[in-house]
């Protein structure tokens, strides 16, 4: 069939084809040189927007909804039940990010990073003892085993400007000094790359501290695997120069998107850890009530008689000795002095110098007879003490160590850095002196 010239403006043939006698009767009631309409409903012409459009607009508006209200469920939770959490060793505390933030931002609550000295279940033990706010606040522990310094920094790296006139609290083990590397294994496992990128984002450290950083956690590549904008932000870091800089600028656009979408998952891995009332821990005299007038004579009584009763029960023996007294001194002072736990530690002092942190530095004694059994005498034994003084003593930053109970055989409950009873009533007594400002020589060393 030919083009009867009923095409309009529209410049399409409606004349041949199968619908061209519906398009003949359309075409005949339209004036010469109009356009025919179009079916209702079809967005090609007119003013309304393609449904496409709409339906991108509502499904951005529905996702940024749910955005939003997971948002605030989940900093709810968080502000709710922080302190439900504070015994637990989940990866949202250990590894995350925002109750590390949370703790840190109230005044009433004192964040402890330590090692393995947090993991066994003894009367005494500080999250516990503290865990009603007797004298007016509540101990918020943060660590593991195998907790060393450069997974210290990282945790409190992450929380730059929480940390701003904050109280913090430091504990040392000595063990960790005793070897010149650190096991790769321990560095590994109390790693956490969120916190690794939110230290490299933040404006409040230098880049000299960064670039020190940077250098140290390079020697561990499996804490990056995976993960190429923390491998690049930790290579041009340690590299430093224009052009690194450069380059860290260039990708800082997606690198700060690929931080805000890991800080929206923490708070909502944060909030599943929560879920749910806290239980109600009951009142004892190793856990005591909020109002409370402590009595830390008689509390000291107890804890050493339960330290005492719990060495009874482990049946605990004397190390056995494998060198004579004071033949491995020479080996264990060089040792010592080399240990990269030095270096990592001085780090985590510059940090907490350049967030205007105020922190205080504890550390459990050596265990003398351990090291006396293996040929280690008290005259290489204080090399620790006078090491760890003058290190601290550069930041101005207050030392208690406990190097008078070196051969308490209570002190511990065990052979390893895992204080008992009798150690906490010395950390709790020290960490209530330290909240409240009352701590003071021969308490601390400057």
């Amino acid at each position: 069939m030919a083009c009867k010239g009923y095409c309009g403006p529209l410049k399409k043939c409606y004349c041949t084809g199968p619908l061209a006698f519906q398009n003949m009767k359309t075409a005949q009631t339209v004036p010469p040189g109009t356009a025919p309409s179009l079916p209702l409903g079809d967005d090609r012409v007119g003013g309304r927007p393609p449904s496409h459009l709409v339906s991108f607009v509502l499904a951005m508006a529905l996702a940024g909804a749910a955005v939003f209200g997971g948002y605030h469920w989940a900093r709810d939770k968080e502000e709710r039940l922080l302190h439900s959490v504070a015994p637990e060793f989940c990866d949202a505390k250990l590894h995350g990010v925002a109750l590390i933030r949370e703790a840190l931002s109230r005044p009433d609550t004192l964040v402890f990073f330590g090692s393995s000295e947090l993991i066994p279940n003894v009367p005494m033990k500080g999250v516990d003892f503290f865990s009603g706010s007797p004298t007016g606040f509540t101990m918020f522990p943060v660590g593991k085993a195998g907790t060393t310094a450069l997974s210290v920094l990282q945790k409190l790296g992450c929380a730059g400007d929480e940390l701003v006139g904050k109280k913090v609290v430091i504990s040392l083990s000595p063990s960790f000094f005793q070897s010149e590397e650190v096991d790769a294994k321990y560095f590994e496992g109390n790693s956490s790359k969120l916190q690794l990128k939110e230290f490299f984002g933040s404006d409040r450290f230098t880049d000299d501290l960064k670039h020190d950083v940077a250098v140290q956690t390079l020697k561990y590549p499996r804490v990056f695997e995976g993960d190429w904008t923390l491998g690049f932000t930790l290579r041009c870091t340690a590299e430093g120069g224009a052009w690194n800089l450069f380059l860290l600028k260039i990708v800082e656009p997606y690198a700060a998107f690929n931080r805000a979408v890991g800080r929206m998952q923490d708070h909502v891995e944060a909030a599943f850890a929560l879920n749910g009332e806290p239980e109600l821990a009951a009142i004892s005299a190793f856990r005591p009530q909020r109002g409370r007038l402590l009595n830390w004579d008689e509390l000291f009584r107890m804890a050493e008689m339960q330290s005492k009763t719990l060495a009874a029960k482990s049946r605990r023996g004397a190390p056995v000795v494998t060198r004579a007294k004071g033949s491995w001194d020479r080996q264990f002072v060089a040792k010592m002095h080399k240990a990269q736990e030095w270096r990592d530690f001085e780090l985590v002092l510059r940090l907490l110098k350049e967030a205007g942190a105020h922190p205080l530095i504890l550390s459990m004694p050596l265990h003398a007879d351990v090291l006396e059994a293996q040929g280690v005498s008290g005259a290489a034994r204080v090399e620790y003490g006078a090491q760890l003084r003058a290190l601290v003593s550069k930041y101005n930053a207050p030392l208690v160590y406990f190097s008078d109970h070196e051969g308490d055989p209570v002190f511990f409950v065990d052979q390893n850095d895992h204080i008992g009873s009798k150690g906490w009533w010395y950390y709790n007594k020290v960490l209530d002196d330290f909240y409240h400002d009352r701590l003071s020589p021969p308490q601390v060393v400057p």
